[in-house]
């Protein structure tokens, strides 16, 4: 049994009773009256009850910062889902939080919480290809003209990710696929050359496809944010999460973080000795915190964001 205190406060019968009559609460009682807070989330790169993600690392680091100023919390995985789909149950409260990339529409239904996971790395995409058709498609990067480039491409993109929409803007012919599983087949069929992927994400990928490897000597750019995303019926635990960021940048907890889960792979990509293509994204939406350094990896500072307005 409850009773109501008001604001959404209650406390359990024992406790109400060793208030009124002055009686000390046990530990057991004290504990029973603060419940961990209840967050659902629902991430992309989520496989199985198994598997650890790194958003899902990430998020435990962020919420165990703030035990002793927010109290306790208990996570609980929701079913993977389209991106489209996982929007819509954050916006129903169904989910508290799930983690993407950041567009106008997006921040318009939810709550976004600007610290960029990957450092504005997604963003940077290596090109998937046949590895029939590597060595012909890696020698496209000496064009010197880009809309040629453009031209003589074929790029798949997944349709409910916003990278579709930055891509077909700056020009290129985007073939959409309904899910990510798709994009194998139809490099083999060759309806599409390449397939872009992140920087961050593109090998563990590409090493289970036998047919498949990730062009050597460009890449396609363009600034973008992958932030954690609250449910607009939960403002408190954005909050909580924001003041998280503050604790984790400054301590440095979240860089190496960072590091031992994407560093090998930035290694293995060795962007600085790629041609860098570089496309203006218009999703991006204007709150997006480009001139934080704090946020942001060495080289999208300087090879992308240098170039935005």
């Amino acid at each position: 049994m409850r009773f109501a205190l008001g604001h959404g406060m209650h406390l359990t019968l024992s406790c109400w009773l060793a208030l009124q009559f002055c009686l000390p609460l046990t530990a057991a009682q004290a504990e029973a009256a603060t419940e961990p807070l209840l967050v659902k989330h629902s991430f992309s790169q989520q496989q199985n009850a198994t598997v650890i993600s790194y958003e899902l690392a990430v998020l435990t680091l962020l919420l165990d910062k703030t035990v002793a100023t927010h109290g306790p919390y208990r996570l609980q995985a929701s079913p993977v889902v389209t991106q489209k789909r996982a929007f819509l149950e954050l916006a129903s409260g169904s989910v508290s939080i799930l983690s993407s990339m950041t567009s106008r529409e997006r921040e318009a239904q939810s709550i976004p919480v600007r610290a960029c996971l990957y450092r504005g790395l997604l963003g940077v995409r290596l090109p998937v290809v046949l590895k029939s058709r590597h060595a012909e498609l890696d020698e496209l990067s000496h064009l010197d003209d880009e809309a040629e480039l453009r031209k003589r491409l074929s790029v798949g993109q997944v349709s409910d990710w916003p990278d579709a929409h930055i891509l077909s803007s700056n020009g290129w012919h985007v073939e959409r696929l309904p899910r990510l599983s798709t994009f194998p087949e139809m490099l083999k069929r060759q309806r599409i050359d390449v397939f872009p992927l992140g920087a961050v994400e593109v090998y563990p990928i590409v090493d289970a496809l036998p047919d498949l490897t990730v062009l050597d000597t460009w890449l396609i750019a363009y600034p973008s944010a992958y932030y954690f995303f609250v449910s607009p019926q939960q403002p408190a635990l954005a909050q909580r999460l924001r003041a998280a960021w503050d604790m984790v940048l400054a301590d440095g907890s979240f860089d190496a973080m960072f590091e031992q889960w994407v560093g090998p792979q930035l290694r293995h990509s060795q962007l600085s000795q790629r041609r860098w293509l570089i496309l203006k994204n218009p999703d991006l939406p204007e709150a997006t915190p480009l001139r934080d350094g704090r946020l942001w990896h060495p080289l999208v500072r300087q090879r992308l964001l240098s170039h935005t307005p």
